[in-house]
């Protein structure tokens, strides 16, 4: 999100973002971090407020965030609306900002847009619980305009209620400043890496979603084939962190795995360019970011067919898609990307051909422009359209 709104400042809007956060009581150390964010801040000249709001561990509260979300967000919201008179609130996740951001941004008089990102909001969390259910159809059917990163993700929405509007799908992006126009090589001398050896690269949260665990054994059994000593780092934390490197000590391949944690952006970026494939194995997805990335940086994607992956992924062209928890197709689609000579090359061209007509995030930000102009048309009862804020 917070590639979106430079990229809609970069087009001549103006934004604020409220940002909210689970209240940290005092006395936890661990909770530190939560204490130490400013209630208002500015990044990267945007202002920022972070109101607190009431959250529990294993979250617990159920689909009753959303009531939590919104009591944190509507003092805020008409704070702002005094000081900055704003044309429309964008949200980001149909519940539980959607789904709160209907009721405070139509208690000021404005429309507000939601965009629907996949896993937590479509796919997952309805099915959860008839609460849950319930709390989403609420709020498809009461934002004024839905956008989803994908078709798949429309469909969801439309098969769990209609929206008063047709859905626009508009998908994430990446920034061709951080990610494209390297060289492989460059970034392999800075962080110490052959530049002989195939590199595949993970990143994402560590968690059995995901699929790494998955993963990892794949490459053991290519590692096992390959002739010419492949490497896997994975990049990300997770609750799988210390499985994953206990698992790749009994494996023996501690020479072939890498396992970086978290990494800052720039370092992602860093080692995106100096792989050959990204693989994400994921059981669910929205439309991930990581892919639009490795596109842009021109590398080779191995995915699984869900959610919009497929929406990306040209199959045999710029990449290989695979089925969710299917160990022996990822070790066969590595084999297929990375053996064959300069296949992992073209695909990666192919994928940045592609990816720099419509996924970076000015391509995004135009798209999402146009959305804007049409809610305010709409609200302001005529057809000339406006410049949204």
């Amino acid at each position: 999100m917070h590639q979106q709104v430079r990229a809609l400042r970069g087009r001549g809007h103006d934004v604020r973002v409220i940002s909210q956060l689970g209240w940290a009581p005092p006395g936890r150390a661990r909770w530190a971090n939560h204490r130490s964010v400013p209630r208002s801040t500015q990044v990267d000249g945007v202002p920022v407020l972070h109101p607190r709001m009431m959250m529990l561990p294993g979250a617990r509260l159920g689909h009753r965030i959303c009531h939590t979300t919104l009591r944190s967000i509507a003092g805020p919201v008409r704070r702002v609306a005094r000081e900055w008179p704003f044309d429309l609130v964008h949200a980001h996740m149909l519940i539980p900002d959607g789904w709160a951001a209907v009721s405070a941004g139509h208690a000021v008089g404005v429309p507000v847009i939601a965009t629907a990102h996949g896993s937590a909001d479509v796919l997952l969390t309805p099915y959860r619980s008839a609460g849950w259910r319930r709390t989403v159809v609420e709020a498809i059917t009461e934002i004024d305009q839905i956008i989803a990163v994908s078709q798949a993700i429309a469909d969801g929405v439309t098969t769990l209620a209609q929206p008063r509007h047709p859905i626009q799908v508009i998908p994430n992006g990446a920034d061709p400043a951080v990610f494209a126009g390297r060289e492989r090589d460059i970034d392999r001398a800075a962080l110490g890496l052959p530049t002989d050896r195939p590199i595949a690269l993970f990143v994402g949260h560590l968690t059995e979603l995901k699929g790494v665990a998955h993963l990892l054994e794949a490459f053991d059994a290519y590692a096992t084939q390959a002739q010419n000593s492949p490497l896997l780092a994975i990049v990300g934390h997770g609750p799988l962190e210390g499985a994953l490197r206990a698992r790749a000590t009994e494996l023996g391949l501690q020479e072939s795995i890498r396992i970086l944690g978290a990494l800052p952006h720039k370092d992602v970026a860093a080692w995106m360019s100096a792989c050959d494939v990204l693989v994400l194995p994921s059981r669910s997805e929205g439309l991930p970011t990581v892919i639009c990335e490795a596109m842009v940086a021109g590398r080779a994607v191995i995915a699984t067919a869900v959610g919009g992956t497929p929406e990306l992924v040209d199959n045999g062209v710029t990449g290989m898609l695979i089925a969710p928890n299917d160990t022996p197709a990822i070790t066969r689609a590595l084999g297929e990307v990375l053996d064959p000579p300069g296949r992992a090359r073209a695909m990666g061209a192919a994928a940045r051909a592609r990816a720099t007509t419509s996924l970076t995030w000015d391509a995004v930000a135009a798209q999402i422009e146009s959305v804007y102009d049409q809610v305010l048309a709409r609200h302001r009862g005529h057809s000339v359209p406006g410049r949204a804020a």
